[in-house]
C-alpha cells in the first residue's frame, strides 16, 4: 500500500467565525451549496506539484527487480479527496456536537450522501477530476456517495505519465511487489483537491507467521487448564444475561475488516463444536479488486479468528466480511481499501479492524487519505475498534521477531492511535481457581462461571518474544479534549488504549479453527489432531469487543453510537464507574530496550534498558479504563439522555438462484421494512460495484424486484465465476442507512486455462565465471496474458539470472531465455535477480545501512511488519525463514561463501551441482485469476 500524503495538518480547532457559523447554523445551506474549487482541466502546461512523503522508506532496503510492465492492468486505485479547512473545521464541530446530549445535533448521524452534500467535492468538481482521469487513460469505476473517493482503473504506464513516477518491481522480505520509487505530483491546481493515492503498490500488511499449537487439554480438566470459547466470554463480561432477555445482537451488523478469502468449513466447524447454530458471515468483496482468493495464511487465519469471534459472542448479529480481492499477482488493495469502502458506503455501524502498524512509518498515509475517512465515520455513526498491537510499549517492532529486546524506541501502533477510533488492548485473566471456573463444560464448550481477577497482558518472558498489549502516547495527535479522568497524563497527546480484554497467549488463550490449526468434522476440540489451535493478541479481543457493543446496542435501543470514546470517559468519571469497568491496576507492557533508543532507560547503546508503562488506579497505557461489564454499560447508557437516534431498518436481497446459468436472466427481490413507519427514499442497487437501478421506496410497498441478465463465464482457473450484487439504502430522517449482499455463482463447463513450461535442455552446464543460457517454451492452453517468472533453489548459491516476460496468446506458444551468470561483472544491472545470492564484487563500496550490520538491516525490516497478533509458534522454523530473509536482503558484502569464489578479478560461482526451480505467474488479460506453473533445471557449475 503506497502511502500518499497531502502536507500534514491536524484539525484544528479555530476557524473563521463567518465560515463555522454558515456550516453548523445553516446546515441546509452549507450541505446544498458546497463552494466550487476547481474551473478548468488542467492542461499539460500547468505547473506540478510533488506531493510529500509518497515515496515509501522501504525502496531503501528493497532488492530492485526491474521495472513494471507498462501493460500491467491496475485496478481499485483511488483519489481521497481533501475538505476544504472550512468543512474540515465544520465537521470536527458538528462531531463534537453528535456527542453532546443537549445539542440538538446529538446522535443525528449522517448518510454518505448527506456527508458528501455537506463535505464532499462539489458536482462540477468532480466532473473535473474525472475528465482528468479519464483524459489521462483511466477509466472511472466508481465515485464514493460520500463524494471524497474516486475509484479508477488503468496501465502501469497511465500511472507514471499521470502522476510523474516510476513503478518498480522490489523483493523485499520474502515479499515480491511494485511500487513507486519516485515522488508522486499532480497538476498544482488538483493538488489543492487530492488529499492522497492508495492502490498504486501491492505491498501488503503482513501479519506474522502463524503456528499455533493442537489443543492438547480441553478448556476445563483435571490439570486445571482452561481455555476461552465465545460462550466464556459473554459470561465473564456480563453478556449472557443480556442475551438470555433476548438481546443477543439481532438487527446490528458488524464488519469485520480482511484481505483474504475464508474457509466457511472452519467457521462451521468452529460454530458446531461451541454449540452454535451454524450462520455465515456476508461476504462483501469490495469491487474493483479482484476476486476473491487467499493473500496468505497468515491473512486468512487473522479473518477467520475474527469472524469466529465476532459472531459466536454476539450469535444474533449480522456479521459481514469486508475484503478485498486477489485475482491478479500484482494484487494492489488490502485492509484499508477494504475499510475505506466499508466507511464511505456506511457497511456496518460497528466495525473491527485487527491490523495496525507503526504510527511513525504511517504518518502521512494518516493524515492524508485515513483519518478525513475515520472522521466521516464517526459523522455516520459507525464506531471503529483497532487492536492497540502486540509488542507492549515498542509498537515500531516487528511482531513476528523471536528476540525480548527492542530497538526502535517507544512507539505506539496507527490506526489505533486515532482519536476517531477506539484502541483495544490487552489483559490476562489471572486465576485457575475453581471459584471462577466449572469443573466441566457446558454444551456451548464452556466452564467460566462469572467474572474473574485480569492483570496486564505481558507475555514477552514466557513467550520469549516481544508479546504485551500495546500502549502508550501518540506522536501525531493532540489529546481530544474528552480524554480526561484519574490517570490521564496532561500530556497534550492522544494516549492509547481506551480499553482492554483477554488476549493473553500463554495462558487462558482462545481456542480457533483456521486455516493454521484446522478442525474438522470427526475431531472435538482437545483431541490433539483436528481440533483446533490456541490464540491471543489484541486481534482477538477486538472483535470481542464488536460483539459486546452489538448486543449492548441492541439492548440500550438499537441505535448506533459513532465514536464511543467521549461516552467512556463521561462513564470512568460518573459515579458507576466501578460497576462498568473492571480498573486493572497490576502488571505492565515493560519490554527490554537497547541502552540509547528513545524512552529507554539506558544511554549505553552497549547496555540493556527497559522501557514501558505500568498499570493504575483509572486510565493507563497498558489496559486504558480497563475491561466492561456489559450489563453495566447497557444501564449507563439507556440513563443517558436519548438511547440512540435513528432506527435500523430490515432490508435483504434474495435471488431466484444463487447459482444462475450464465447468458440466463435471474430475479433479484429486494425487501426492506422498519419497526415504525415505514422506510423512505432510495434504495440504490449495484452489480460488481456498477449501478444497476434505484428503487424509489413508495409508502405500503416493502418488495421490489430487478431482472439480471448473468454474464457468460468464460474460462477462467476456478469453476465459477462470482458476481455480487449489493443493495444500499440511503436512509432517512427517521432510519440510519443500511446495505444487503448475495454472491450469485455462475458455473462454468470451459476447462480452465493452463501454461505449461518446457527447459530446451534439463541441464545447463556454466564454467565458473562464464554465462550460460536456456531457453523455456510456454506453452498455452486457454490461457491469454503476461507470464512472469522467478528462478529459485534450496541450494547454498551465488549467482544471478535474468528471465524476462513474455505474452502469450490462447493456445499457442512462446519462448523466453534464461540466462545464468557466474560472475558478479555481469550482476550489477537491475535486470539481473539474485538466484540464492546476486554476486558482487570482492571489495564492494558500502551504503551506510550495510556498514551498521544485520542489527540496523533487522531493525528496518521490523518497522515495516504490521499485524499485531500473537499466537504459539513453530519457533524454530520461524527464526530460519527470518534469517533467511534477512540475509537475502543484506547481500554478500564481499566475504566468501561456500558457492564463491574470489580471484583477482571480482567473484565467481563455485563449482557444484545445483538444482534450480523455474516458476511461472500468468496473469490473464481478461482479468481472471492467475495461474502458475514450474519446471526444473539443473544447474552444473564447472
Amino acid at each position: 500500500m503506497t502511502h500518499i500524503s497531502a502536507p500534514r495538518r491536524r484539525f484544528r480547532s479555530t476557524i473563521v467565525a463567518a465560515a463555522l457559523f454558515a456550516a453548523t447554523v445553516f446546515p441546509t445551506l452549507a450541505g446544498s451549496q458546497v463552494a466550487r474549487r476547481l474551473y478548468s482541466l488542467p492542461s499539460s502546461s500547468d505547473p506540478r506539484v510533488a506531493l510529500p512523503d509518497t515515496v515509501s522508506p522501504r525502496v531503501k532496503t528493497a532488492s530492485v527487480l526491474g521495472h513494471l510492465g507498462g501493460d500491467t492492468q491496475l485496478t481499485g486505485m483511488s483519489l481521497v479527496l481533501k475538505p476544504t479547512d472550512a468543512q474540515s473545521a465544520a465537521l470536527q464541530q458538528l462531531l463534537a456536537d453528535q456527542q453532546n446530549p443537549s445539542s440538538a445535533q446529538y446522535h443525528q448521524w449522517l448518510t454518505p450522501q448527506t456527508f458528501g452534500e455537506r463535505f464532499g467535492l462539489s458536482d462540477a468538481d468532480l466532473s473535473i477530476v474525472k475528465d482528468w482521469l479519464t483524459s489521462r487513460g483511466f477509466s472511472v469505476d466508481e465515485v464514493a456517495p460520500s463524494r471524497n473517493r474516486i475509484v479508477f482503473s488503468g496501465t502501469a504506464s497511465a500511472v507514471e505519465s499521470a502522476f510523474t513516477t516510476s513503478l518498480q518491481r522490489f523483493h523485499r522480505a520474502d515479499q515480491d511487489y511494485f511500487e513507486n520509487n519516485t515522488a508522486i505530483s499532480l497538476p498544482q491546481s488538483l493538488a489543492g483537491v487530492v488529499s492522497g493515492i492508495t492502490g498504486i503498490s501491492s505491498y501488503h500488511i503482513q501479519p506474522p507467521v502463524h503456528a499455533p499449537q493442537a489443543v492438547a487439554p480441553q478448556y476445563t480438566d483435571g490439570s486445571g487448564a482452561h481455555y476461552i470459547v465465545p460462550w466464556d466470554f459473554r459470561q465473564i463480561f456480563g453478556m449472557n444475561s443480556l442475551i438470555s432477555s433476548g438481546f443477543d445482537g439481532t438487527g446490528i451488523k458488524i464488519g469485520v475488516i480482511g484481505q483474504s478469502s475464508v474457509d466457511p468449513n472452519q467457521l462451521t466447524y468452529f460454530q458446531n463444536k461451541t454449540g452454535q447454530t451454524v450462520k455465515l458471515p456476508t461476504l462483501v468483496l469490495v469491487p474493483n479488486t479482484g476476486s476473491s482468493g487467499q493473500l496468505s495464511k497468515g491473512d486468512e487465519g487473522e479473518s477467520e479468528l475474527d469472524l469466529e469471534y465476532a459472531s459466536g459472542s454476539a450469535p444474533g448479529a449480522q456479521v459481514l466480511f469486508i475484503y478485498t480481492g486477489t485475482a491478479q499477482s500484482t494484487t494492489n488493495n488490502g485492509v484499508f481499501t477494504a475499510m475505506l469502502y466499508a466507511i464511505t458506503n456506511n457497511l456496518a455501524p460497528i466495525l473491527t479492524l485487527s491490523y495496525g502498524g507503526c504510527e511513525a512509518s504511517n504518518a502521512s498515509y494518516a493524515t492524508s487519505v485515513m483519518e478525513p475517512i475515520l472522521a466521516q465515520a464517526s459523522s455516520q455513526g459507525q464506531t471503529i475498534l483497532v487492536s492497540s498491537g502486540d509488542t507492549g510499549a515498542a509498537e515500531c517492532e516487528l511482531s513476528s521477531n523471536t528476540t525480548t529486546t527492542a530497538t526502535q524506541g517507544l512507539s505506539v501502533a496507527y490506526p489505533s492511535s486515532s482519536p476517531n477510533v477506539t484502541a483495544v488492548g490487552g489483559t490476562q485473566l489471572n486465576s485457575d481457581a475453581a471459584t471462577y471456573w466449572g469443573s466441566s463444560n457446558n454444551s456451548f464448550g464452556g466452564s467460566a462461571v462469572g467474572y474473574m481477577p485480569e492483570t496486564s497482558w505481558n507475555d514477552t518472558v514466557a513467550y520469549k518474544a516481544l508479546s504485551a498489549s500495546g500502549g502508550g502516547s501518540s506522536t501525531l495527535f493532540a489529546k481530544p479534549s474528552w480524554q480526561t479522568g484519574t490517570g490521564v497524563l496532561s500530556d497534550g497527546h492522544r494516549d492509547v488504549p481506551d480499553i482492554a480484554f483477554p488476549a493473553a497467549v500463554e495462558e487462558h488463550a482462545y481456542i480457533v479453527c483456521t486455516v493454521n490449526a484446522p478442525c474438522t468434522t470427526t475431531a472435538g476440540f482437545g483431541s490433539g489432531a483436528g481440533g483446533g489451535g490456541l490464540i491471543g493478541g489484541t486481534s482477538a479481543s477486538t472483535p470481542n469487543f464488536a460483539a459486546m457493543l452489538a448486543v449492548v446496542e441492541q439492548a440500550a435501543g438499537g441505535g448506533a453510537l459513532g465514536n464511543i470514546n467521549p461516552r467512556l470517559y463521561t462513564f470512568a468519571a460518573g459515579s458507576s464507574a466501578s460497576s462498568i469497568f473492571h480498573d486493572i491496576t497490576t502488571g505492565n507492557n515493560i519490554v527490554n530496550c537497547t541502552g540509547g533508543t528513545t524512552g529507554c532507560s539506558s544511554t549505553n547503546p552497549t547496555t540493556l534498558g527497559t522501557m514501558g508503562y505500568s498499570a493504575g488506579t483509572g486510565f493507563d497505557m497498558v489496559t486504558g479504563l480497563g475491561s466492561l461489564d456489559a450489563s453495566a454499560l447497557t444501564t449507563a447508557l439507556k440513563a443517558s439522555t436519548g438511547t440512540g437516534g435513528k432506527l435500523a431498518p430490515t432490508i435483504s436481497l434474495g435471488a431466484a438462484t444463487n447459482t444462475p446459468t450464465g447468458g440466463s436472466s435471474d430475479l433479484l427481490t429486494l425487501t426492506i421494512s422498519g419497526s415504525g413507519s415505514a422506510p423512505t427514499g432510495t434504495v440504490a442497487l449495484s452489480i460488481d460495484g456498477t449501478s444497476a437501478t434505484t428503487f424509489t421506496l413508495a409508502a405500503g410497498t416493502t418488495s421490489y424486484t430487478y431482472t439480471y441478465t448473468v454474464p457468460a463465464c468464460t474460462i477462467t482457473t476456478a469453476n465459477t465465476c462470482v458476481h455480487s450484487a449489493t443493495a444500499l439504502y440511503a436512509g432517512d430522517t427517521n432510519y440510519l442507512s443500511a446495505s444487503a449482499t448475495i454472491n450469485l455463482s455462475v458455473p462454468t463447463t470451459a476447462t480452465p486455462a493452463s501454461i505449461a513450461l518446457t527447459p530446451a535442455a534439463a541441464t545447463l552446464t556454466v564454467t565458473s565465471g562464464a554465462t550460460g543460457t536456456d531457453v523455456i517454451t510456454i506453452a498455452s492452453t486457454g490461457f491469454a496474458g503476461t507470464v512472469s517468472f522467478k528462478a529459485t533453489t534450496s541450494a547454498s548459491l551465488n549467482a544471478c539470472y535474468n528471465l524476462p516476460s513474455v505474452t502469450v496468446a490462447a493456445n499457442t506458444s512462446a519462448t523466453s531465455t534464461f540466462t545464468v551468470y557466474t560472475a558478479s561483472s555481469n550482476c550489477t544491472s537491475a535486470s539481473a535477480q539474485s538466484l540464492g545470492t546476486k554476486l558482487v564484487s570482492s571489495q564492494p563500496t558500502r551504503s551506510p545501512w550495510q556498514r551498521g550490520g544485520m542489527a540496523v538491516l533487522a531493525a528496518g525490516l521490523m518497522s515495516a511488519f504490521f499485524l499485531r497478533k500473537r499466537m504459539r509458534p513453530a519457533s524454530l522454523l520461524l527464526l530460519a525463514l527470518f534469517s533467511v530473509a534477512a540475509l537475502s536482503l543484506s547481500g554478500c558484502g564481499g566475504s566468501s561463501s561456500s558457492s564463491t569464489t574470489t580471484t583477482g578479478g571480482g567473484t565467481t560461482t563455485a563449482t557444484g551441482t545445483y538444482p534450480l526451480t523455474i516458476t511461472a505467474t500468468g496473469v490473464p488479460s481478461n482479468g481472471a485469476t492467475s495461474i502458475t506453473a514450474t519446471t526444473t533445471v539443473t544447474l552444473v557449475v564447472q
